[in-house]
This record gives C-alpha cells, sequence and structure tokens, in this order.
C-alpha cells in the first residue's frame, strides 16, 4: 500500500496549485486524473486584474490575493525552468463618454490601481477602436495556464506522483480516520473536478453555477500591443503574433465542444476592440466551475472528515487559488480557520 499525506482528485489549473502548495512544504502526494479529462483549466485565459469592471470596485480580497499569487507563480516559473508568468497592465477602452465619466470619478476616490483616463493610444493608434479614449489598470497579469499544467503534469508523472484513471467512487474507502482508494491511502482526499463536481457524490449539494466558456487563438499581423485589451470582451498576446480573444458565457449547453455561435459572439466583440485582419488557428470550449454566491468552496465534508473540496473558483483560479491553497493547508495540518466566506460550512447539509 502506498502511503501519502494527501490524495488530490483532478489536475485542472486548481488541482496543480494545490498539489505544489502541498509539494513545497514537503508532503507526499498522490494524483488522479483522467488522461483525457477536459478541463477548463486548459482553455482558461489564465488573466487576473484587481478591478470588477462593472462597478469599478476592488475584485475581492485583490490586496491580499494578488501579491500572494504574483509570488507563488513566480516561484512556480523557477521550479518549472520555463516561462509562464507575466505582470500586464489591462487596457480598459471606454465605449462611450458615460463609462468615461464614471472612470474618472472612480480613480478620484483613491482607487490604487486605476490610473486616469487617457486619448493618446501610442500603441497601434490606427488599429484599436477606442474613440472615447482608455483607462488602465495597474496590478494585473495572467499566466499561460495550459502550458502551466502541462509542464506540471510532467513532473507529476515523471515522479510517478500523477496516476491517469477516471476516479471510480465505489473503490473510495474510509477507515480509521484515513482514506484508501486502490492501492493508496491517505490522511485526507481532496477533489478539484471543476464542474464535474455535480456529480460527486460527496459535494452535489454545494450551489455550482456552471458556466461555458468559448475564446479564440488569433494570428494578427503587425499588432503589438502588450497590454490585456478590454472592452466588453479581451484581446491579449501569448507570443508569437499569436493573440487569445474571448469570451463567452452559457449556462444550459455544458460542454467542451467549441459552437458557431461562440465563435460568432466573440468576432462581434473583437470589431468593437480593433480594425485589422486576423486568422482564426484555434477555438476552443470549456465549463467554468463557478458558484451561485461566487465564491470557492473550500473545506472539509460535514459528514466525513477525510474528505475534502478545492474547487469553485469560476474565472478567478489564477488570483485566488494560490491565496486559498495556503489557506487550506494551514487548515488541514495547523487547523488555522479558513476564511468563513470560502468555507463549505456555509452551506448545510440537505
Amino acid at each position: 500500500m502506498d502511503e501519502v499525506d494527501y490524495i488530490i482528485v483532478g489536475q485542472g489549473l486548481a488541482g496543480t496549485i494545490l498539489g505544489y502548495t502541498f509539494l513545497k512544504r514537503g508532503k507526499k502526494i498522490k494524483i488522479i486524473d483522467e488522461p483525457s479529462f477536459s478541463s477548463c483549466s486548459r482553455v482558461a485565459a489564465g488573466n487576473y486584474n484587481p478591478i470588477v469592471f462593472k462597478r469599478l470596485v476592488k475584485s475581492w480580497k485583490a490586496d491580499e490575493v494578488i501579491p500572494f499569487a504574483d509570488n507563488f507563480f513566480l516561484e512556480a516559473e523557477k521550479f518549472l525552468r520555463d516561462k509562464i508568468f507575466w505582470k500586464k497592465e489591462v487596457m480598459k477602452i471606454f465605449a462611450n463618454e458615460n463609462e468615461k465619466w464614471f472612470w474618472e470619478k472612480k480613480t478620484l476616490e483613491d482607487n490604487k490601481y486605476l490610473t486616469p483616463a487617457q486619448n493618446n493610444l501610442i500603441e497601434n493608434p490606427k488599429s484599436l477602436v477606442a474613440p472615447f479614449g482608455f483607462g488602465l489598470v495597474k496590478d494585473a497579469g495572467k499566466i499561460y495556464s495550459a502550458r502551466f499544467i502541462e509542464l506540471f503534469r510532467n513532473y507529476f508523472s515523471e515522479k510517478k506522483i500523477l496516476q491517469e484513471e477516471k476516479f471510480n467512487f465505489s473503490k473510495l474507502k474510509r477507515s480509521g480516520g484515513q482514506v484508501e482508494y486502490e492501492n493508496s491511502i491517505a490522511k485526507k482526499i481532496i477533489f478539484c473536478e471543476g464542474w464535474k463536481a455535480l456529480g460527486n457524490p460527496y459535494f452535489s449539494y454545494l450551489p455550482f453555477k456552471p458556466a461555458k466558456g468559448e475564446l479564440l487563438i488569433l494570428a494578427i499581423e503587425d499588432f503589438n500591443c502588450e497590454k490585456i485589451i478590454h472592452k466588453n470582451g479581451y484581446l491579449y498576446s501569448i507570443g508569437n503574433k499569436l493573440f487569445v480573444a474571448g469570451s463567452t458565457y452559457e449556462w444550459k449547453e455544458l460542454d467542451d465542444i467549441p459552437t458557431e455561435k461562440g465563435k460568432s459572439a466573440i468576432i462581434e466583440k473583437l470589431k468593437k476592440i480593433i480594425q485589422i485582419p486576423f486568422k482564426i488557428v484555434g477555438h476552443v470550449a470549456g465549463v467554468r466551475p463557478s458558484t451561485k454566491d461566487r465564491r470557492p468552496f473550500i473545506g472539509l465534508h460535514p459528514a466525513f472528515n477525510e474528505i475534502g473540496i478545492f474547487n469553485g473558483f469560476g474565472t478567478k483560479a489564477v488570483m485566488l487559488a494560490p491565496y486559498f491553497a495556503n489557506q487550506l493547508y494551514n487548515y488541514l495540518e495547523f487547523n488555522s480557520p479558513l476564511d468563513m466566506e470560502v468555507n463549505i460550512c456555509r452551506f448545510p447539509l440537505p
């Protein structure tokens, strides 16, 4: 029997971040992930920024989680010996004068992340559609999420940490305050399955609100803007004249199949951002594990103390997951409290 500290189910963005958090603290882990498991993380844009654009207020816990995420991904880069993380400003292009006025009003409210509105487009002024100007959001960034996951998957495989198979709940046993799964025994098992948790018999009672999203990979010549451009949709460079454009939201058809409807919606958004030819070289889709109260689901099952969850980050996994992976570690190892806004105890068993 292979004895480990923790079994992690799912190697999307959340599971990868949690696995690395445990490993760098000296814990022995086993990760179980289906070889062909379609994860939203593999097609996630990987952006984060400290501002909620609709109200131009700070994103929840931005002051705490962003410095933690920055340090986490810089450390991960050194560990992986590959470039996966960039600090980037977000260029918020105003759609009309009202948006510009509201932005200027908010910059007077001591918001350290917003710069004053500008009209002078330094980068490719003829390509961007910005008749009302723009503002910049500081302290934003992005990771190359697919590469991040791929590199860690290779590492986990090399170290024989990864067990590639579909998780079978009938094989999970609880005994003496521990869990057993096939040939592994652990103190705890933590589920990081994304929206597939809807089918998890232990956590399907939690109020997930999954949303399908699609994005396009574009080839654009003679366009050099290095900022994350936002105007209803977003556009940003991933190098070699390639750009990511997105995104869409669909709450009914939950699958990983790209659609013509999704592609058309993103193209319509693009027309409001740039006036320059582009070629679509990729089109991907995934389902975000969003929640009804827009807060992650973290903690141990109220009836089974050996079984936990680390999920529900929606579009904010890059920004939130490193911070809360550390909090979950401290909770499990030292009984430190979990933030009550993420602790699953806020939802009683039915």
